[in-house]
């Protein structure tokens, strides 16, 4: 096929993602590639303007480590984390609102008894006593339940962003007791 137009190339574009083995897959791939290509097409994207876009998906990708996930911070900052946690845990007939983990989020936090600190190395400024309650939507305790629980430093930095802090500095899992609470020290 000679494409001469740009609703050409979208079209063989979409048709090249029906070989996707899986359909909800396919579904994805040909939503993207029309939105993209009528993006470009509704704002008149310049090549310049596209290079410029690649250069900041490029510095994204190069700057996430296993510790910092810059391309999920760019998602949290577009709105785009926001609203597939509305779609998915949201409040529509949900007992639990939607909750963002953030990009500053790390999975393996060291396990805390409820009640103790989750300061790992100096961190100036007066200690924060925290604690909170799960419950059901009767209100009854909920014991069991794993809180992850991190915070900044008065710098306002994680630690996965802060050399200067030990690892897993103000990090923790504690979980609910027979009365639903959980307790920290920050």
């Amino acid at each position: 096929m000679l494409i001469q137009v740009g609703h050409q190339l979208t079209a063989a574009v979409r048709a090249e993602t029906e070989r996707a083995g899986d359909p909800r897959v396919k579904v994805i791939a040909q939503a993207l590639v029309r939105h993209l290509h009528d993006f470009a097409r509704e704002v008149r994207l310049t090549e310049k303007e596209f290079g410029i876009a690649l250069d900041i998906v490029t510095r994204l990708g190069r700057l996430t480590t296993p510790s910092h996930n810059e391309v999920r911070l760019m998602a949290g900052s577009l709105g785009l984390s926001t609203l597939v946690a509305l779609m998915n845990d949201g409040t529509d007939g949900k007992p639990t609102s939607a909750s963002l983990l953030g990009p500053f989020w790390r999975q393996g936090s060291p396990r805390m008894n409820n009640g103790l600190s989750i300061v790992r190395s100096p961190t100036e400024g007066p200690p924060l006593f925290f604690t909170g309650r799960v419950v059901d939507t009767d209100g009854n305790a909920v014991a069991g339940v794993e809180v992850d629980v991190w915070h900044a430093s008065p710098a306002g930095l994680c630690e996965n962003q802060d050399p200067e802090q030990a690892e897993w500095n103000l990090r923790g899992r504690l979980f609910s007791d027979e009365e639903g609470t959980f307790a920290g020290l920050v």
